[in-house]
């Protein structure tokens, strides 16, 4: 019955290959700090802020924009020119049509080494659960009402399949407390639940990119000071199959913000992962409590595309960790949090980087084992092809493993 022994690492490894080293690295400053000292290509236009005013709408469907405006900046825009709107798009002209005042515009995509020649860009930005915040949760692109909102706090509640979802974080000017809850009830008091309670410390966000000759030489994304403590628990009894593997919410937390004209977006995301098959008779109930202080990151030097993280100090510690039936049983549960996504005019060059927790017990009778295991994972995965080099993959920054029990005839792994 090996096949139902840990289905959720191997769902987490599948995600997330491609192993590189550990990198320990100097910690940035613990300030934020925004750098924008570039030159632009012959071939950019920029609207600047006050000019963006004069912008009356934008046809999102086919990324048309109009202007209401006299300026000769507005009037002498042609078709290959690279539009670039203070705090709102980065797009390459294809056609300009002029009606009386207004002016339409209609683009096609462009990348950033097309509007940047060279220079650099860089933000330390601050997340810090007291400000900036924007609260989202949604379910296939639809918000969920709130259960409760206060200038502190936010609690959903809802139902989605056979599964109820709780998710709760409060806010202090340090860290965030989270309550994140999957419940399903069958005949009471036979229900599967799968609970993550804990909190995430405020952390530093660093982006960084150096451009020569409209070419991208150096690229850096790194998470510092990523401190917190999770307590995951997982109890089923008789639950039958049980498989949850996708993003939930969308996104949970919103920080944007501009430098210097260009819109940034970090979002705070989550990963859910269960996987259980549970007989009538069978039971599972694991609980471990994670700490940990981490670096996530990765970079280029203009040659190479390597890690930039450190998995720093961590425990694992087993509360719980008992499972068992007449047949074989196999309980996992786990999630990626935080979940972090980071997108520049709304394109996402950073899609995930993460830290990922996960539990597991199992319970089989040829030969007869029981068994119970956790893990932290670290891993991201990047696309630059916005920023105009053709590089997206995969990395694992680290995958630790702990043994929290074994009895009986247990093959070695």
């Amino acid at each position: 019955m090996k096949n139902i022994k840990y289905i959720l690492a191997s769902v987490f490894v599948v995600l997330l290959f491609n192993t590189c080293e550990k990198d320990d690295t100097v910690k940035p400053s613990d300030k934020e700090s925004f750098v924008y000292d570039v030159t632009y290509t012959d071939e950019t236009v920029l609207i600047d802020s006050l000019l963006a005013e004069s912008l009356v709408r934008i046809d999102s469907a086919d990324y048309t924009y109009y202007f209401e405006s006299n300026d000769p900046k507005i009037l002498n825009l042609k078709a290959d020119d690279i539009l670039f709107i203070y705090g709102i798009a980065l797009r390459r002209i294809t056609n300009v049509t002029r009606n009386g005042n207004e002016t339409m515009v209609e683009t096609d995509y462009a990348t950033l080494n097309e509007a940047i020649k060279d220079g650099e860009i860089s933000w330390n930005k601050k997340i810090s659960f007291s400000d900036g915040i924007v609260p989202v949760v949604q379910m296939k692109g639809t918000n969920i009402e709130y259960k409760s909102i206060s200038g502190d706090s936010i609690d959903f509640e809802f139902k989605y399949g056979d599964y109820t979802y709780r998710i709760k974080f409060v806010f202090s000017d340090t860290r965030a407390d989270i309550l994140f809850e999957i419940s399903k009830d069958l005949v009471k008091p036979i229900t599967a639940k799968f609970q993550a309670k804990g909190y995430m410390e405020n952390f530093y966000s660093k982006t960084e990119m150096e451009y020569k000759d409209s070419e991208l030489t150096k690229f850096g994304q790194k998470n510092y000071d990523l401190k917190g403590e999770l307590t995951l628990n997982l109890t089923v009894a008789g639950s039958g199959r049980d498989e949850i593997n996708f993003e939930l919410p969308v996104v949970l937390l919103k920080f944007p913000f501009v430098v210097y004209g260009i819109p940034v977006t970090i979002n705070i995301k989550v990963l859910f992962v269960v996987n259980c098959v549970v007989p009538v008779d069978g039971s599972s109930q694991v609980e471990v409590r994670f700490e940990y202080n981490s670096t996530t990151g990765i970079k280029y030097n203009g040659i190479d595309v390597d890690v930039d993280a450190s998995i720093g100090n961590q425990k694992m510690d087993k509360n719980i960790a008992q499972t068992g039936a007449s047949t074989a049983i196999g309980a996992n549960f786990g999630l990626a949090f935080p979940r972090l996504e980071v997108a520049v005019f709304g394109d996402k060059i950073v899609p995930y980087v993460q830290t990922a927790f996960l539990i597991g017990g199992d319970y089989t009778f040829t030969p007869p084992c029981q068994q119970a295991k956790s893990q932290f994972i670290g891993a991201c995965g990047i696309d630059l092809s916005f920023l105009g080099f053709g590089y997206s993959a995969k990395h694992v920054f680290w995958q630790e493993e702990k043994v929290l029990l074994q009895a009986g005839e247990c093959p070695e792994n």
